[in-house]
């Protein structure tokens, strides 16, 4: 019986070194196929046509707020802020992006027959105060006393 535990051992013995020593020098060459190799010139140029008909998925944008069809166009707007500027309900609503701890809001400055005013307060955290790393939409209304029609808007 004891001998044949020692021979079990030993058979185990020699199969773990025969396996680790397996790929080393004087192992038997490799007499597989070698691997495909792709080269540049082989890969297609370009992407397959989609089927007729079809529409590309829809994106949105990843910067600024959400698009709305009420935002005014660039050229009735005039601000020095990274803000866009809509016309609803007889007023105007300013969007813009703020972080964790700002605080912000509009407020009417000046209304006449040329033009409307907006002035925005952002308040930012204390030195100091911990805040989250998030970035999240504000939409600032301001009442106004006639519809905008084709008057400019500062902000």
């Amino acid at each position: 019986m004891m001998n044949a535990a020692k021979t079990l051992g030993a058979g185990f013995v020699l199969a773990a070194t025969a396996a680790c020593g397996a790929g080393g020098p004087g192992a038997p060459a490799n007499t597989s196929t070698p691997p495909v190799v792709t080269t540049p010139s082989d890969l297609p140029t370009s992407l397959p046509a989609s089927p007729p008909g079809t529409k590309p998925p829809m994106s949105r944008p990843t910067v600024g707020p959400p698009p709305s069809d009420k935002m005014l166009p660039p050229s009735q707007v005039e601000t020095k802020l990274p803000v866009q500027v809509s016309a609803e309900n007889g007023g105007l609503n300013v969007h813009l992006e703020l972080s964790g701890c700002d605080e912000a809001r509009a407020n009417l400055a000046e209304e006449n027959a040329q033009r409307v005013v907006v002035t925005v307060t952002i308040d930012h955290a204390k030195p100091g105060e911990m805040c989250p790393q998030v970035i999240r939409y504000a939409v600032l209304p301001v009442k106004l006393a006639q519809p905008l029609g084709t008057r400019k808007v500062i902000v």
